[in-house]
């Protein structure tokens, strides 16, 4: 009896668990050494630039958030202990202060999501690092008033420029590697910050208002620890999918083992 072949596409759709993690290697092994650098006290402070990077991702999704639903954006600041905040008008309803208070997490996740995709594929590490320098600067212009969140932002902005026109493909493909785990693993790290601040955690000496948590608690009328809660699910799962789909990437991507 003749042996019915499966389509090609059938036989790809499920890759091997082994298949995948070769694939994932260097996320993977970036992701271990970043943990590790996180419990060294001293060389935890080469992370640093990356906290600050996620915080002003998180508040410029804010940012952008309170565009979209027509108010204007004053400024962006970011704090020393590499928290952060965003001043805007409000003159929008309860969708309206929903959809901004969430975009902060949300967005965050989502950008640590877009970093791993895109650092799936080789060729545009530069392309990318040199946009994501080019919105460091427009938010300087922009949005940046006081010398410490325009030091941060400066330095961050021509770090970026800097290895996007002078580094090599290698290392425009490390560092965007490297900068999607360290974006992944802050995002959810702070979503985490958050829900601790829910259950009564002391708070940071630069937080002088509500958590985005309690804003929107006073909106909606639902605890801080559900909206924390809610938004560490959806973190998971942005996160998990762009694994998943950074996995298949590079798998396509690499050579044919005879």
């Amino acid at each position: 009896m003749d042996e019915e072949l499966k389509p090609e596409s059938e036989v790809d759709a499920k890759p091997s668990g082994m298949s995948f993690l070769r694939s994932n290697g260097l996320i993977i092994g970036l992701l271990l050494i970043s943990l590790f650098l996180n419990v060294v006290p001293g060389l935890r402070l080469i992370l640093l630039p990356f906290e600050f990077f996620t915080t002003f991702i998180h508040e410029g999704s804010h940012a952008i958030a309170s565009l979209i639903m027509g108010e204007q954006v004053h400024r962006i600041v970011l704090n020393p202990d590499t928290s952060g905040y965003m001043q805007h008008t409000v003159s929008g309803g309860m969708f309206a202060q929903g959809f901004i208070g969430s975009a902060g997490y949300i967005g965050a996740a989502l950008f640590g999501g877009a970093l791993i995709v895109f650092s799936s594929f080789e060729k545009i590490s530069k392309i990318v690092l040199g946009l994501l320098g080019l919105i460091f600067l427009s938010a300087i212009i922009l949005y940046i008033r006081d010398l410490f969140t325009l030091a941060v932002c400066g330095f961050l902005s021509a770090s970026l420029l800097l290895i996007a026109w002078k580094g090599g493909r290698f290392l425009n493909f490390f560092a965007i590697n490297f900068l999607a785990v360290q974006c992944s693993l802050n995002s959810f790290g702070d979503v985490i910050t958050l829900l601790q601040l829910s259950m009564g955690a002391p708070k940071s000496q630069y937080s002088a208002g509500l958590s985005d948590a309690e804003a929107l608690a006073k909106v909606f009328f639902l605890p801080a620890m559900f909206w924390s809660v809610l938004w560490i699910v959806i973190a998971v799962v942005i996160l998990y999918k762009a694994v998943r789909i950074s996995g298949r990437i590079r798998m396509k991507n690499e050579p044919v083992r005879q």
